[in-house]
């Protein structure tokens, strides 16, 4: 399952005509759906599960709220409209973007990238020694880097310790 999350993590959407892309629960705006961005309106949104063309027009974002908004969630509204705004509905047909890879497309490499080092991206090891620090925290980052930082577990595959490790 945490594999299947991972997947749906590289996927984002280029928006076409916006019909089937879920305006609030996709990936196509940002770095997160809007969801996520906007919790508190979407919270308290009608539109949950709607297309971007079922909500977005090119001129006017039709969603309706369950209760009155409050000064700090119109402050959030009208950064969404206005972010909205920017967005302009074409005739081709929305696209699929893997975002963990660098053509967009998707490759087995990249997501098994990510699940193996759970999303995390190697320092680039070059740009440690240009770093105005200590030269024992240069080398500390370098071992890091390198995973040869002697912590408990890699003493235990040269010594031979026993480790309790979490459960």
């Amino acid at each position: 399952m945490w594999a299947l999350q991972a997947a749906q993590m590289g996927i984002m959407w280029h928006v076409g005509n916006g019909e089937r892309v879920r305006f609030w629960e996709d990936h196509w705006l940002g770095n997160s759906s809007l969801a996520i961005q906007f919790w508190p309106l979407y919270v308290i949104n009608e539109q949950h599960g709607k297309t971007v063309a079922q909500i977005w027009d090119g001129e006017t974002l039709k969603l309706s709220f369950r209760r009155s908004v409050s000064e700090t969630l119109m402050e959030m509204w009208f950064e969404l409209l206005g972010i909205v705004e920017e967005v302009q509905l074409v005739e081709e047909d929305d696209q699929i973007i893997w975002s963990f890879s660098s053509n967009g497309k998707f490759a087995v490499r990249s997501l098994y990238a990510v699940i193996n080092n759970r999303g995390i991206k190697p320092v680039f090891v070059q740009t440690v020694w240009k770093l105005k620090i200590p030269p024992r925290i240069q080398i500390f980052l370098w071992l890091l880097s390198k995973n040869k930082v002697l912590t408990r577990i890699n003493l235990a595959k040269r010594k031979h310790l026993i480790v309790a490790l979490p459960v």
